[in-house]
């Protein structure tokens, strides 16, 4: 832990994805209330996921050996400046009396979408390259606290901002810390590494695009013997799924049951990030192979029992499991992947499971969307079938994934669990 702390690339990182955070936080809920506000109806918001994750699967094909031919921080600092813009641009269109405000705003999260992707694909690729050995789990653990502690303190500054405010204030918050993301990030010095740091130019770009398909070929013939490897890329879908199913209905959920006080919304939300710091701080004791199929599971268990739900302890109760069980198998299966990918494939590994959690969120979100239109119970219920369905699948990652030898610069998926109790 000290010697993460004593690297400078990590602290940095640590406190831009900390910073990045409190922009989400502020940003998810307060774009699901916009368009509550707008329609009337949690299935927009859903709807809005589901064109988002679409446009993720057009575009992450082409992400990763974009990144891979990058310098990682370079493409982390520009999409924070790109986010920045972009977040202002939705909330000047929320406050104007423009005509069609909706589609305007979907097509800037939408274009949102495409810097989103880019930098949580350098994110991946910088934490692979600078950070190796057993400290890779333990800065995946603090990144973790890190987004969760961002998250929380974005989700508490939007109930206070909502008592005086709106939710288009609030954005601007976000565009805020995004600028002050890309400054952090802007100050990290890195050399001798082992990543490609080329200038993006258009002959490059040429290249990227036009060569994309023989990369992934190439890098798709390195595990057609190890299927289990594209059985957990599967399986981080479940745990966004999970995770933007519960920002979705969690408007309907207090409309229903807190009178439409909102700020229970950041309150609920809040839990389940508190539910996360607190795994991620017992990493060395959780984040194991074989408790991948529990902590799944778990999270299909926290929806059923929201789906039968009225007294709000039990509520609170299950955002709370539901947050340390994500943390738990989202920690196990990007850590595995980091180690699993080779150093020229680390950005196509990110690509690979950015477009599994795309492609699972286009299409399981609309069944969670249709299912709350019914009602609120029936959304639940949707959410625990789908997360039992991913638990099923877990038991045999849990059983059969194995990491690289150690010559290949990697350890094996023993070490890997060894690796975080060090």
């Amino acid at each position: 832990m000290n010697a993460i702390f004593a690297d400078r690339k990590a602290r940095t990182m640590l406190a831009a994805i900390a910073l990045y955070s409190v922009g989400f936080g502020l940003h998810l809920l307060a774009l699901g209330l916009l368009m509550y506000q707008f329609t009337g109806s949690a299935k927009a918001f859903a709807m809005i996921l589901t064109m988002q994750a679409v446009v993720a699967v057009c575009v992450l094909p082409f992400c990763g050996p974009l990144v891979d031919a990058l310098e990682s921080r370079r493409v982390y600092l520009v999409c924070s400046i790109a986010r920045a813009a972009i977040v202002a641009l939705i909330a000047g269109i929320s406050v104007l009396p423009l005509p069609h405000r909706v589609p305007l705003i979907i097509a800037a999260v939408l274009a949102l979408t495409v810097t989103d992707n880019l930098q949580r694909t350098a994110q991946f690729k910088f934490t692979a390259h600078h950070i190796h050995g057993a400290s890779l789990v333990r800065l995946n653990g603090l990144i973790g606290v890190a987004f969760q502690a961002g998250a929380l303190a974005g989700m508490a500054l939007l109930g206070v901002i909502l008592l005086v405010s709106s939710p288009s204030v609030a954005l601007l918050v976000d565009v805020a810390a995004a600028l002050l993301c890309a400054l952090l990030v802007s100050r990290i010095r890195v050399r001798n590494s082992s990543e490609n740091s080329s200038v993006l130019t258009s002959a490059l770009l040429w290249s990227v695009l036009t060569g994309a398909g023989q990369q992934w070929l190439q890098m798709l013939r390195n595990f057609r013997s190890d299927a289990v490897v594209f059985g957990a890329i599967v399986l981080c879908a479940g745990d966004f799924l999970f995770a933007n199913s519960l920002s979705t209905l969690v408007v309907p959920l207090v409309e229903e049951f807190y009178q439409r006080q909102t700020w229970y919304i950041s309150a609920l939300e809040a839990t389940f990030g508190v539910g996360m710091i607190v795994a991620s701080f017992l990493v060395s004791h959780t984040v194991r192979q074989r408790l991948l199929p529990l902590w799944i599971g778990a999270q299909a268990a926290a929806a059923l029992v929201l789906s039968y739900a009225e007294r709000p302890a039990v509520q609170f109760f299950a955002f709370a499991i539901g947050g340390f069980a994500n943390l738990n198998s989202l920690t196990w299966l990007l850590t595995a992947l980091q180690k699993r990918a080779a150093d020229s494939d680390k950005a196509k590994m990110a690509t690979l499971r950015m477009l599994a959690i795309g492609l699972g969120t286009a299409a399981l979100m609309p069944v969670v969307g249709h299912a709350s239109e019914t009602s609120l119970h029936h959304g639940f219920t949707a959410i625990a079938v789908i997360m039992a369905v991913f638990a099923l699948g877990s038991f045999w990652v849990a059983l059969a994934f194995r990491t690289p030898p150690v010559d290949a610069g990697v350890a094996d998926a023993d070490d890997l669990d060894d690796a975080t109790v060090k």
